[in-house]
């Protein structure tokens, strides 16, 4: 079971991510025959299920939790290959923090989050330092919440720098009992 921080709604909210499973055994009542009542869900039926759900149940062996789509090998070699270009928000708003949860599930995801990330970052970066034009504003757009965390941190530490370099970050200023 990946560690997640309970408390954290970033965490509870990359959970919802739904991931591919095959049931491992029959369950009467969860299916639905159309007619209103429920039904036989049989062994080896394909489930999408929320990750927080389809890791618990596959610690207990009720399902085969699979590799989520946005984690296969074929995405991660799109991803690879221009990790710039990809609208992350659209793909999945919790995309860092998801892959960290799956960190038991997929081979090798830090190494794919840790490089995409770090190539990512530049152009946060650089998109703080620069300010905003068309082509930024389509960046900025895509970047999924860690990244956006990132560049209001860089952007606020941009206008601190702004301040601190016009003598603007440290003023004294008189204490309201002591002025007449």
């Amino acid at each position: 079971m990946a560690m997640r921080d309970y408390y954290n709604i970033d965490d509870i909210l990359a959970g919802q991510e739904r991931v591919p499973c095959v049931l491992q055994v029959d369950l009467d009542g969860l299916g639905s025959s159309g007619s209103g009542t429920a039904s036989k869900v049989h062994r080896n039926a394909r489930w999408a299920l929320p990750y927080w759900m389809a890791d618990r149940l596959d610690e207990e062996d009720y399902v085969n939790m699979e590799v989520s789509p946005l984690f296969a090998k074929r995405a991660t070699r799109m991803y690879a290959a221009s990790p710039e270009s990809i609208q992350l928000r659209a793909i999945c708003q919790y995309y860092y923090q998801f892959g960290m949860q799956l960190g038991n599930v997929v081979p090798d995801i830090s190494l794919v989050l840790r490089n995409m990330y770090m190539r990512r970052i530049l152009r946060v970066a650089h998109v703080a330092q620069q300010g905003h034009n068309v082509e930024a504003l389509e960046f900025v757009q895509g970047l999924d919440k860690t990244e956006l965390r990132m560049l209001k941190l860089c952007q606020q530490e941009q206008s601190a720098a702004a301040d601190w370099q016009q003598n603007k970050a440290y003023t004294l200023k008189k204490a309201s009992a002591i002025s007449p």
